[in-house]
């Protein structure tokens, strides 16, 4: 591996690697147990998860296919995680509503139910054609859902006289990360020439940071 891959390793696992960082401490160890920030722990678990896959798989091809197998079900769980996090943030949601633990556990159970029946070691063609497709349609669609949360927010935008709010730039700033995060793997699964797999995750790398340094910067911060 010569310097230029050795970097472009390091930036895109140092990613993953603080993305599991983070959520663990948001999901286990902040004082304030807000549910927002257990999906928002949750949503950057399953990020990291995926972003870890393709690092991985990027770096070494021969990868046992168990990772391919749980790097793809991890996405099913980005768009849901986003979504419910936008929205217990917005209505400041306390308690878990029976409609989203219908939600994530027939997600829990598709994934263990349908990966245990067809794993990905003997029908790559399966996964690779048909549960990527309903992954991407999936998490495209609960992208629009947030953005439909965020519709009247997202109006001051384009309204000079208004600023946004520190609360506001940090709900963008995930749904935007998100967003940029879907267009590069979809990007990549449509083999578009310029993009790739990696691509994403060391835009992922750059977008954590990024919420980071929002968390540190907010003045009233709910960790």
């Amino acid at each position: 591996m010569n310097a230029g891959k050795e970097l472009l390793f390091f930036f895109s696992a140092l990613g993953a690697f603080n993305g599991l960082v983070l959520s663990a401490y948001l999901l286990f160890f902040t004082r304030r147990k807000y549910l927002a920030n257990y999906f928002l722990g949750a949503l950057l678990f399953a990020l990291s998860i995926r972003i870890g896959k393709s690092v991985l798989f990027y770096f070494d091809s021969h990868l046992p296919k168990i990772y391919l197998q749980i790097g793809l079900s991890a996405c099913f769980f980005i768009g849901p995680c986003l979504y419910f996090f936008i929205k217990s943030t917005l209505i400041q949601i306390q308690i878990v509503p029976k409609s989203w633990k219908w939600c994530f556990g027939s997600l829990i159970a598709f994934v263990l139910i349908v990966g245990g029946i067809f794993p990905y070691e003997s029908r790559p063609g399966l996964w690779n054609a048909y549960f990527a497709n309903a992954i991407y349609v999936q998490w495209f669609a609960f992208l629009v859902a947030t953005g439909i949360l965020l519709k009247e927010r997202l109006k001051k935008l384009f309204r000079k006289e208004e600023r946004l709010k520190t609360s506001e730039t940090w709900l963008f700033t995930v749904f935007f990360g998100n967003i940029i995060v879907f267009l590069f793997y979809f990007l990549a699964l449509v083999r578009v020439s310029f993009s790739s797999y990696i691509i994403g995750a060391v835009v992922f790398s750059f977008i954590l940071y990024l919420i980071i340094f929002i968390l540190l910067y907010r003045n009233k911060t709910q960790l």
